[in-house]
């Protein structure tokens, strides 16, 4: 059912009803609700697709602090489907209860956290409220490459949370 409670407000595509152009996809199986709503304009898709991966993939900066961005980020931001899936995947990196609820704004971070990962957390609520104060936040705790990183993954993800949320995409 397309636009009703707890549903998405578009059809989520799979491989039989993406169009035909889209189709290699889903060829791993279910590539998850943003893939199957991009579905819909295959020229997206090629692009959004590989740099949504080439951001959230591997690089130089350790893979707990991209997650504490993503998951502090989408919690700022409101987004249900962002925040209930990277909830998933925090406790699958194995943080811990508590960690998760300081970054889905539960509580504050626990006092074993280093500096960098605090740093980050306050970085993360920073670039979605007050983004032109963000980067300074980072600056003792990061190199320029690394600082370029995160804010291209806080950036990504209110966009993902943008269209998670106008689309009203499943966790």
């Amino acid at each position: 059912m397309i636009g009703g409670k707890n549903s998405a407000q578009v059809e989520l595509l799979t491989r039989e009803t993406a169009p035909l152009l889209a189709r290699h996809f889903f060829t791993g199986g279910d590539p998850g609700p943003i893939a199957s709503a991009l579905a819909h304009v295959p020229e997206l898709m090629e692009t959004a697709l590989p740099f949504i991966g080439s951001v959230f993939g591997p690089t130089s900066v350790d893979p707990r602090i991209k997650e504490i961005v993503v998951l502090r980020v989408s919690s700022a931001n409101g987004c249900h489907h962002c925040i209930e899936t990277h909830s998933g995947v925090a406790r699958s990196m194995g943080f811990a209860p508590d960690e998760v609820a300081a970054l889905r704004g539960e509580g504050s971070p626990p006092v074993r956290w280093s500096a960098p990962e605090r740093a980050v957390h306050a970085f993360a609520e920073a670039i979605s409220e007050r983004p032109a104060q963000a980067v300074d936040i980072l600056r003792e705790h990061f190199g320029e490459a690394q600082i370029v990183e995160l804010v291209t993954v806080g950036a990504a993800t209110i966009m993902l949370n943008r269209f998670s949320t106008a689309l009203g995409l499943p966790a």
